[in-house]
């Protein structure tokens, strides 16, 4: 059975139904049919040679793969959409610059979106800043559904971070949501949520992450069996470089059972200057190696809602108005939270989330 759909200039997504009568037997059954279909800018292993805006009048499906060619960029308009086929990864070897706004989001996300599909992880590779990348910033941007969301490689070309993140959500990776080898990451009020490795540094680098969450919860797509932080100076051959690491007004939790300790440290090399400060996380035992300041350990930040069974994960600060992180962070130069709502007067809160 197959559907035709007439051209229109829509872009919303439509449902068209309809069914089949058959007879036999002298009996009549009607199978009931349904497609979901949407408009959109097909493209079949995209190359970006030049200077390029994608803009929110149409989704773009991705076939195959899209790449940006070094020196060139790739700047996403607010509402922008990219729904990826599960082959087609995201390359960048030049800039990506996503300016989403809270009210319009820039979504990357597979393009299956009917159910179950729509909530399986790894339903596409994610996107790869690559070793002559630069000067990439990502703002109010959703990466949903890939095998490893964000995935940063080898350090910046010039003197500013490889990738800026900003009020981000990299959610429901079958693997890492944010993987970094040998390279300089910034980002702050970002949620990294419910992936089979949340924040994992190797190799060296420098990293900032600042009023950040990293949550880890299992359920019937992604079990939480490895801790939600991993920071390494070594790579897989044992070789190393130097890592610089500060996570600030961060909390780092996740449900006990497989994981004992959420961050797991392993220095190999001489040079490891890892920083945890104002932070609220779950280990048994302290990380190794690190130096830990002001920090709150083993109490439940009471995220508003947590359901595995139904997949409900709300990790914004409102259930309990005496939660362990309110106001128990340390004043920065970041006056918004995820949602861009204004911190605190005084002390903000440790986590991507502002009680409001």
């Amino acid at each position: 059975v197959t559907v035709t759909i007439n051209t229109s200039a829509a872009n919303l997504p439509f449902i068209v139904q309809d069914s089949i009568a058959i007879n036999y037997n002298s009996l009549t059954k009607y199978v009931q049919l349904q497609a979901y279909g949407q408009n959109a800018i097909f493209i079949n292993n995209g190359l970006v040679v030049s200077n390029v805006n994608f803009t929110a009048s149409l989704p773009y499906v991705i076939l195959g793969s899209l790449q940006v060619a070094t020196g060139a960029t790739l700047t996403l308009n607010a509402g922008t959409k990219i729904y990826c086929h599960a082959d087609a990864p995201i390359i960048i070897d030049g800039t990506l610059i996503a300016n989403g706004t809270k009210t319009q989001p820039i979504i990357f996300a597979g393009d299956r979106l009917d159910d179950p599909y729509v909530n399986f992880p790894g339903a596409w590779p994610g996107i790869f800043f690559r070793a002559t990348s630069k000067d990439n910033f990502l703002k109010f941007v959703q990466v949903k559904n890939a095998y490893q969301a964000v995935v940063v490689l080898q350090p910046s070309v010039n003197a500013n971070p490889k990738l800026i993140l900003k009020q981000a959500i990299l959610d429901n990776a079958s693997d890492a949501g944010l993987l970094c080898s040998n390279t300089t990451v910034v980002a702050d009020n970002t949620l990294i949520s419910n992936c089979g490795r949340g924040l994992f540094l190797n190799y060296g680098g420098n990293y900032t992450l600042t009023h950040c969450t990293i949550a880890s919860y299992s359920n019937n797509y992604v079990q939480h069996k490895n801790p939600s932080v991993f920071i390494s100076d070594a790579n897989e051959l044992n070789q190393t470089n130097p890592i610089t690491a500060l996570l600030r007004n961060t909390i780092i939790y996740g449900d006990a059972g497989l994981v004992q300790n959420e961050i797991q440290t392993n220095k190999v090399g001489g040079a490891f200057n890892v920083n945890f400060d104002y932070c609220l996380y779950r280990n048994v035992n302290d990380p190794l190696n690190c130096n830990i300041n002001q920090t709150i350990k083993n109490i439940n930040p009471s995220f508003d809602s947590v359901n595995n069974v139904n997949r409900i994960y709300d990790f914004r600060i409102t259930k309990n108005a005496n939660a362990a992180g309110i106001n128990k962070g340390i004043a920065t130069s970041f006056l918004k939270d995820l949602e861009d709502n204004n911190r605190a007067i005084g002390l903000p809160d440790i986590g991507a989330y502002e009680k409001q």
